[in-house]
């Protein structure tokens, strides 16, 4: 079950006078936002685990929009562009290295996803000193991000959240990247990955399947 009570989360943003305001905002976030714990199971983890310990080569240079003038390490399975609304299931569990980013996500689709179509699927690499910028993945309404957390270990102090932005610009909600936690969120809600605390002495992983509803 989704962990965030993001009605009480809106009711803090906006304040007791807010009322009206917070119906608004709480509507728009609410369009499918979940977290969960304990969805994705510990074998399937594992997998993808050493999956990305043992075959992902990281290439540094991925943008987070047009007007993003630095970047990040990532890797890109499906090779989509960024504008793709083809369903790319097949390509995934087509090819057999691919087989444990592919049972992951038939479980999305067993559970919270159920409905949606792969649009792309790609992966994301922080490391100290690289930001995460102010962003939206998409600018359909009818587009998900769903967003999973690959580390073995994360410490709090290691920082590295993701955080949610409203429409004045104030933090809505922040994520840490607890193993295995996974996030489903509407595609245009502005969010930025923090970066890294200069303690942390791994990579922060994020596996991220992009959807889109069937019609």
């Amino acid at each position: 079950m989704p962990v965030w009570d993001a009605e009480a989360a809106v009711r803090r943003a906006t304040g007791a006078h807010g009322a009206h305001r917070a119906g608004t905002l709480l509507r728009a976030v609410m369009r499918a936002f979940a977290q969960f714990d304990n969805l994705v199971p510990p074998e399937q983890l594992h997998a993808a685990q050493r999956y990305f310990a043992t075959s992902v080569r990281w290439q540094y240079g991925w943008p987070q929009g047009t007007e993003d003038p630095f970047s990040h390490w990532n890797i890109d399975f499906l090779k989509a562009k960024l504008e793709n609304q083809e369903n790319l299931e097949d390509e995934l569990r087509g090819e057999p290295a691919f087989a444990p980013l592919a049972r992951i996500w038939d479980t999305m689709q067993e559970g919270p996803m159920h409905g949606h179509q792969l649009v792309r699927c790609y992966a994301n690499a922080h490391t100290y000193g690289v930001e995460g910028y102010l962003h939206r993945d998409s600018q359909q309404a009818d587009n998900y991000t769903v967003l999973v957390y690959l580390n073995p270990v994360w410490k709090t102090d290691w920082a590295g959240e993701l955080l949610f932005f409203d429409a004045t610009g104030d933090v809505l909600h922040a994520v840490s990247p607890r193993p295995g936690r996974v996030l489903t969120f509407p595609g245009d809600v502005r969010h930025a990955a923090r970066a890294v605390s200069r303690t942390c002495p791994a990579i922060r992983v994020s596996l991220a399947f992009k959807t889109r509803i069937a019609s």
